[in-house]
């Protein structure tokens, strides 16, 4: 035998064999790994930089103990959020989220815990690290003991530690509610407030900002290592959605821009001399890096366009206004126009920034406020739409998607009437309307949960489609809705599948009936006959044509031919 064949046997037996040695270590050896790895490489820093307790003595300079406790304490509240008003506690990385979103002031309990719910152990993982790694440089910055000359610890309630604390973590809630109540649309998520203490973070410290957002995922990372320690990888075809289309960008930009506000309004109480380059440097790296330039809006049918060029404008002439509104002098903004100055009001540079952004803001609260007394009801599903308690789910195609269009504007209703298809809940009582699953994610995937539920309890509701794909790329397929403790329940079949060949002047269709799929045989305009798609292994014949199922594959032949008309789209078994 040649070394080529030795080589190709080898191989997998060797790809195997190291597989199961991998997989056979335990996991605390990798994790006993990777912390032996971090305190080497700490002990060897601190021997080599010998601070001496300088770090130390720096961070307890303006943090209590060194810590920045209205940090922990707003992430430590977030966490409590997700383990016991989302039911997390039970099912970690499972938790219920559609009805803790803000959909309306009239559902109070969506508005209150949006801006602290997570969809997902990774979505609460990744604003927690964030939150701690910029809360921490915010918190450093507002300092718990007093910043101003000649000002003393405890000589009064606003130098008191503990207050000053207090005031961080209460204004930490307070932003995690105001970006829920003017948010535009649906959102949820503490990454408003994590965008707010950024923007504080920046103006103080810009250089510390920048690094922060180039290391936060890196720090993310050694979590993701301690907790998966190895990956086994392969190629694959899966569905990909438009990941940035559900991102909250108006909520992320409004968190950023209230904390510029609140940071700028210390700096002029404070006095504080600032460095207008590094701060712009820092507003546009950051701007950039977080997308704080995906202006987008919805095509329908899953497709978005987004607009860069009007997003990477508006973040240099953000970067601009931030940078008067905190280093702007107390000078005119028409000092160099002598003849314009004396006919307006002298006005210094830094308030005409403050104004324009205040003005952005406010403008952003109203948009929200109104889209929120607005906001879309349930209804309008087919009749055989799956209730669970308050909520209903269907299966519905081309129906105007209810949670864009809650407001009819004149002239833009192409803009607003957008189209949509998949698995739709809805819900009379949080004014809840949202497609939880697309059509084509249904399609790639075979079969999708939608999880429903309030504070305390929880149902999974399951959508799967099957189908058969004829010669010539079209699909028939039925869907149908699995709900706990009930039955499967028929809520859509498509229409027929025509394939795109002639057999002895026939064609071959596959439709979906109410029990099972069927082929038609047709001769010109007349139906030759119908009959159930057979078994795996069985045959039929119906219209002079034998009809052959082996696997997924269906095969037709007559007079002697015989070709494959259709595949089985079988949806995989559920987890």
């Amino acid at each position: 035998m040649s070394s080529m064949a030795w080589a190709s046997i080898a191989f997998p037996l060797a790809t195997g064999g190291v597989r199961s040695a991998i997989e056979a270590v335990p996991l605390v050896a990798w994790q006993l790994l990777l912390t032996t790895g971090i305190l080497v490489s700490v002990i060897v820093l601190y021997r080599t930089a010998r601070p001496h307790g300088q770090w130390g003595q720096r961070l307890r300079s303006r943090l209590v103990l060194g810590l920045p406790w209205g940090t922990l304490l707003g992430l430590a509240f977030v966490v409590c959020v997700y383990l016991f008003v989302q039911g997390g506690l039970g099912n970690l990385r499972d938790p219920v989220s559609l009805p803790f979103q803000a959909t309306s002031y009239a559902y109070p309990l969506g508005v209150l815990t949006a801006g602290f719910a997570h969809v997902s152990w990774g979505h609460l993982v990744g604003n927690l690290w964030a939150g701690l790694v910029f809360g921490s440089i915010a918190e450093y910055a507002w300092s718990h003991y007093p910043a101003e000359r000649g000002s003393a610890s405890f000589a009064s309630w606003s130098s008191n530690p503990f207050v000053r604390v207090a005031i961080f973590f209460t204004t930490m809630l307070l932003a995690g509610l105001l970006t829920a109540a003017f948010s535009w649309g649906p959102i949820i998520g503490f990454s408003g407030v994590t965008y707010a203490l950024a923007g504080f973070a920046l103006v103080f410290y810009p250089v510390s900002t920048i690094v922060a957002v180039a290391g936060w995922t890196r720090l993310r990372h050694v979590y993701t290592a301690f907790a998966s320690p190895y990956s086994i990888a392969e190629a694959s075809v899966s569905y990909d959605s438009v990941w940035w289309a559900s991102t909250a960008v108006q909520g992320h930009v409004f968190g950023f821009l209230l904390g510029v506000f609140v940071a700028a309004l210390v700096v002029r109480f404070r006095g504080t001399t600032t460095n207008p380059a590094r701060i712009w440097l820092a507003a546009m790296i950051y701007g950039i890096a977080n997308g704080l330039w995906r202006v987008y809006w919805f095509l329908g049918d899953g497709q978005y366009v987004q607009f860069k060029a009007v997003g990477t404008t508006l973040v240099f002439v953000l970067a601009g206004l931030i940078v008067a509104l905190v280093a702007g002098s107390d000078r005119s903004a028409f000092a160099s126009l002598p003849q314009v100055d004396r006919l307006v009001d002298p006005t210094p540079r830094w308030q005409i920034a403050a104004s324009v952004l205040l003005a952005v803001l406010v403008t952003m609260s109203i948009v929200g406020a109104t889209l929120n007394l607005v906001a879309p009801a349930g209804g309008g599903l087919p009749d055989d739409a799956v209730e669970v308690n308050d909520y209903e789910i269907a299966y519905a195609e081309n129906v105007t998607n209810r949670q864009i269009a809650v407001l009819d504007l004149p002239f833009l209703e192409q803009v607003t009437q957008v189209q949509t298809s998949g698995v739709i809940v809805t819900s009379e009582k949080r004014h809840l309307w949202r497609r939880a699953i697309s059509k084509r994610a249904l399609e790639a995937r075979g079969s999708g949960r939608v999880l429903v539920g309030g504070v305390g309890w929880r149902t999974s509701v399951w959508a799967t489609r099957s189908g058969w794909s004829v010669v010539g790329g079209n699909s028939t397929y039925r869907v149908f809705l699995d709900p706990d403790g009930d039955e499967k329940r028929l809520v859509h079949t498509s229409t027929p599948a025509v394939a795109d060949l002639r057999l002895a002047n026939r064609t071959i269709a596959i439709r979906p009936a109410a029990d099972a799929f069927e082929v038609a045989v047709r001769r010109g305009n007349q139906t030759l006959g119908t009959v159930a798609v057979p078994g795996n292994g069985g045959n039929a014949t119906v219209g002079g044509v034998r009809f052959d199922r082996t696997g997924r594959d269906l095969y037709a032949s007559i007079d002697g031919t015989r070709i494959r008309v259709a595949n089985r789209q079988v949806p995989p078994t559920r987890q």
